[in-house]
């Protein structure tokens, strides 16, 4: 115990020395290229033998703070046009947070073209994504060769790949209690087949699947319990006391708000997970099309932030 507190105390008197020389916004992982580093910086071994992750103290420190706003989508991930994806520095960061080197399997039962799954090969890792449409499952497997993309990829063997199937369908490509991690975005209900007033996007349909894309189910109600069979099967899928991240944005239609991230806490706790913590991410540096919403009478936001839904997969489960 005695040990714990002395690490502790250690830790928050390197964080308030960092404090005093820069703001929180202006840290990097490397403190400017290595003029900061301590030996608190090094990853070593906590008082239990065990490690979270990788991390050293700068970055442990920098990532732990509730609000990211530093990720954004590259000119590469914007021109494929993917309507609801995540760039690949999402899932990576996640993974640094959340994994070790000894972690090698990762899981995004909604890949869309591929962002987690390459955020994983790029660490080293096997990812293993599942894809309904066929032409994003085609443009994922297709980022995944490192001859097009990152020439840092080049050596590295092991195989990571996106599945073009129904995410119900999950179980067919990965083993219970075979995964070390996972994250994922799933539909925005049927947000993509509507009107949308505050963006102006146009109408469109997400994999040409009337049957079994999920942002054709009209009642969010029915929506929110299609996913219960997926995530059900992610449970199955992943190792006691491994986390899994889900990336939502609540949605408004008309006078209603959906608060669509509490329904999703609600779904995986109901299916065994621990909620553990939330990110939010913060999106205002992409967003360029603010309009005054309701303007001159009902005032409404400018939704410019997400969440990141952190669970946990307890040690011991009934």
């Amino acid at each position: 115990m005695a040990e714990q507190k002395a690490e502790y105390i250690s830790q928050l008197n390197m964080f308030q020395e960092i404090l005093a020389e820069k703001p929180l916004s202006e840290l990097s992982p490397d403190f400017e290229n290595g003029n900061h580093q301590t030996d608190q910086d090094e990853p070593k071994p906590s008082p239990n033998g065990k490690r979270g992750n990788d991390l050293d103290g700068a970055s442990w420190i920098k990532y732990s703070i509730s609000i990211w706003s530093d990720i954004k989508k590259t000119a590469e991930e914007i021109a494929l046009k993917h309507p609801a994806m995540f760039p690949a520095a999402l899932p990576e960061r996640l993974m640094q947070c959340f994994t070790t080197s000894q972690d090698q399997y990762i899981l995004d039962p909604f890949a869309g073209i591929g962002s987690t799954i390459l955020a994983a090969k790029k660490l080293g890792k096997i990812g293993i994504g599942i894809e309904l449409s066929q032409e994003y499952a085609a443009k994922a497997n297709a980022r995944l060769n490192p001859q097009s993309l990152f020439s840092e990829l080049e050596e590295i063997t092991l195989t990571s790949v996106v599945h073009r199937d129904d995410s119900n369908n999950l179980l067919k490509y990965v083993q219970p209690e075979s995964i070390d991690f996972g994250v994922t975005s799933p539909p925005y209900w049927d947000i993509l087949n509507q009107k949308r007033s505050a963006d102006y996007k146009e109408i469109r349909t997400y994999s040409g699947d009337k049957e079994l894309d999920l942002g054709n189910i009209a009642d969010y109600e029915k929506f929110i319990e299609a996913l219960r069979p997926i995530f059900t099967n992610v449970f199955i899928a992943l190792k006691p006391g491994k986390y899994f991240c889900v990336n939502v944005m609540d949605i408004r239609k008309k006078d209603r708000l959906y608060s669509y991230h509490e329904e999703i806490k609600n779904l995986m706790c109901s299916i065994g997970f621990k909620y553990d913590d939330l990110i939010i991410w913060d999106r205002r540096a992409e967003y360029n099309n603010m309009r005054p919403l309701g303007y001159p009478s009902v005032f409404r936001i400018n939704r410019a932030h997400e969440f990141i839904l952190i669970f946990l997969k307890p040690a011991h489960h009934c």
